[in-house]
């Protein structure tokens, strides 16, 4: 029981970091909100959320946790994006806020989950291959 508690704790933890670096990354890869471009927004955002879904996922416990890690760390981004973001926020356009962050809510929720899973499975089988293997002792 203490276990389950203490890897829920440490879920929770990593998936709030994750989210918070992803929103800062979001925030600061847009600037002011005047030049934003395709390049700069997949270098900025697109890039930096795949691989904090990946590095939470590779580095659970569990996959249930891979999930859950990775999916808490997207919507706390969107969540964050739509707060404090240069152009599009809640305070400032709550309509397309509202819009844009239930189509990215959707992905989290959808998408997201996949590619933990994936990355998990893909962690767990090269670790699997890459363990040391014991000799198998014939029957005398």
């Amino acid at each position: 029981m203490k276990r389950g508690v203490q890897r829920t704790a440490v879920t929770v933890a990593v998936g709030l970091a994750a989210g918070a670096l992803s929103a800062w990354i979001a925030v600061a890869g847009d600037g002011d909100g005047l030049n934003v471009t395709a390049a700069s927004r997949f270098a900025s955002g697109y890039v930096p959320y795949a691989l904090i879904v990946v590095a939470v996922a590779a580095t659970a416990p569990t996959a249930v946790h891979a999930v859950l890690r990775a999916v808490l760390s997207q919507l706390l981004m969107i969540w964050g994006y739509y707060t404090w973001g240069p152009m599009i926020t809640f305070d400032r356009t709550p309509t397309q806020a509202v819009h844009y962050a239930v189509e990215w809510a959707l992905v989290a929720v959808t998408a997201v989950p996949g590619a933990a899973l994936g990355t998990y499975g893909l962690v767990r089988g090269v670790r699997r291959l890459a363990a040391p293997r014991l000799p198998v002792n014939p029957a005398p």
